[in-house]
């Protein structure tokens, strides 16, 4: 119960933390759709920024994913000299990487433009080009980064990776507003880097009482090899995935002006929703996963493993509901305003609504293979991975041509749930005795709860005749009000568990 409680108390410092940050994300999105609209100038812009931090993360998650249960292993049993002498060595190895990387990418930006935009032509292209000379530095400050970040995660403090995101969103905002009528798009890259360069400032602060730079070592440390060994495949398998986030990006484009950019707007409500919930969870319990495994503690992983998906599950299909029945309000409250008209609007809508059908798929990959990672093998997630990511590219490809831009991501969340399923069945290799079935009960009343809270919402919807912002509360309180009763009166184990939770944290116990 200590250890549970510790989770709970990490996961609720971190989803708070990413909250807010993710927010203030929806808020920078608002005022980008306000200030700039969907143009082919916010098209080269969302891409370039993002296929450069997808590539940054594509390469160096991988590494900064194997190095933490590699670092963690060697601060438990050899001490925190030799797991510094650890960070020092990838440091060592991986930002020439990186640069080199840059160098790369800097010389051959009109090749990625055309890779990445083929229908772009003219000034199109040389913008998008542009775009990405200036963002190649991303792969030094997100080699960085990540690396130092492992230290903080190792001793179980999640919040300062999370500055990444906040440093982002302040400078972009600030960036439209001031800069961006009088410079241009141009301005928001190099706010975009700035941020990241803050970042770097930061973790290097808050890492520095347990992290010492080596400016001369006489060898290379013995586990690099063991690193680069098992990232090798988790490297590859986020590469399928970043090739799957170029060819939605292709696809979108392919639908005329604008395209790119509703789908950036309508995945960062989906980014709202994961990050801050799915992804908090994964985060923390990632950390804690790798400190058992290391102490074969394997019980408490399966233990944990399977309270964590029936929460997540509870607690997103209300979020879920939300998303489909009132998706047009938030996408109106956040973004109907300026430029972005009542046709981008309910373009962005299917995009919430495609999104929204995967939640639970989406939290429940995500946990699985951080099991698989803890037990650093990253080469089964990754032919999952590739399975999954081809069926996205062919379904993107064939439903946008019927439903648009919300085809695509339709796409995901079906490839989603075939990959969870894929996880599944190999998980069992690692967690001998980690079954659902006694969770069916469980989660068959959260579905329940779900579908008759979504008939009574839609009923809500279609006789409310108040203003904007009052229908969305009404909504909100409605779901969360419903749903919770429903749980209640179908005595949910998991609600019960909770309550009880916080019943002890209020007595102080």
């Amino acid at each position: 119960m200590a250890k549970e409680k510790k989770i709970l108390l990490s996961t609720l410092q971190v989803t708070l933390i990413t909250l807010f940050v993710k927010f203030l994300g929806l808020v920078k999105q608002s005022v980008l759709a306000a200030s700039c609209g969907a143009t082919m100038e916010t098209d080269a812009f969302f891409i370039a920024t993002g296929t450069m931090v997808n590539l940054s993360t594509v390469i160096f998650s991988a590494i900064s994913i194997s190095l933490l249960t590699i670092h963690t292993n060697v601060l438990i049993n050899d001490g925190r000299k030799e797991s510094n002498e650890l960070i020092n060595a990838v440091l060592k190895f991986f930002i020439p990487v990186a640069f080199g990387l840059t160098i790369v990418v800097y010389f051959g930006s009109s090749i990625v433009a055309k890779i990445l935009a083929p229908a772009y032509q003219g000034e199109e292209l040389r913008l998008l080009s542009e775009y990405i000379k200036t963002m190649s530095i991303s792969f030094v400050l997100w080699c960085y980064f990540l690396t130092i970040n492992v230290i903080l995660e190792t001793d179980k403090q999640f919040v300062q990776g999370k500055g990444q995101g906040f440093f982002q969103n302040v400078f972009l905002i600030f960036g439209a507003l001031i800069f961006y009528p009088r410079y241009g798009m141009k301005t928001l890259v190099y706010a975009f880097l700035l941020s990241g360069l803050t970042q770097c400032i930061l973790v290097t602060w808050c890492a520095r009482d347990r992290f010492k730079f080596v400016i001369t070592k006489k060898k290379p440390n013995k586990y690099v090899c063991s690193l680069i060994k098992v990232a090798f495949p988790l490297l590859l398998g986020n590469a399928m995935y970043e090739v799957n986030t170029i060819v939605d990006g292709q696809v979108a484009t392919s639908l005329g002006a604008g395209g790119a950019s509703i789908l950036n707007y309508g995945a960062t409500i989906n980014d709202m929703v994961v990050g801050v919930i799915v992804a908090s969870v994964s985060t923390v319990i990632f950390s804690h996963f790798s400190t058992w495994i290391a102490k074969n503690e394997i019980k408490e992983v399966e233990i944990n493993l399977k309270r964590v998906l029936e929460i997540l599950t509870l607690l997103l299909f209300p979020i879920m509901v939300m998303c489909i029945v009132a998706g047009d309000k938030i996408v109106e409250i956040f973004y109907g305003r300026g430029n972005f008209g009542e046709r981008e609007i309910w373009m962005t809508y299917g995009v919430v609504i495609g999104y929204a059908v995967g939640f639970v798929f989406q939290a429940t990959r995500s946990n699985l293979v951080k099991v698989y990672y803890a037990f650093q093998d990253s080469k089964t997630p990754m032919i999952n991975g590739m399975l999954a990511i081809v069926l996205n590219i062919i379904l993107s490809i064939t439903l946008s041509k019927f439903i648009g831009v919300a085809g695509v991501a339709l796409a995901t969340s079906i490839s989603m749930l075939f990959v969870t399923a894929l996880l599944f069945v190999g998980v069992k290799k690692y967690l001998p005795s980690f079954t659902l079935r006694e969770s069916c009960k469980e989660l068959f009343k959260g579905v329940m709860a779900a579908c008759i809270t979504t008939i009574g919402a839609f009923a809500l919807k279609s006789i409310l005749s108040v203003g904007l912002m009052i229908t969305f509360l009404i909504i909100g309180f409605f779901v969360v009000t419903i749903y919770a009763i429903l749980l209640f009166l179908f005595k949910s184990d998991n609600l019960e568990w909770l309550w009880k939770g916080m019943c002890r944290k209020i007595k102080g116990e």
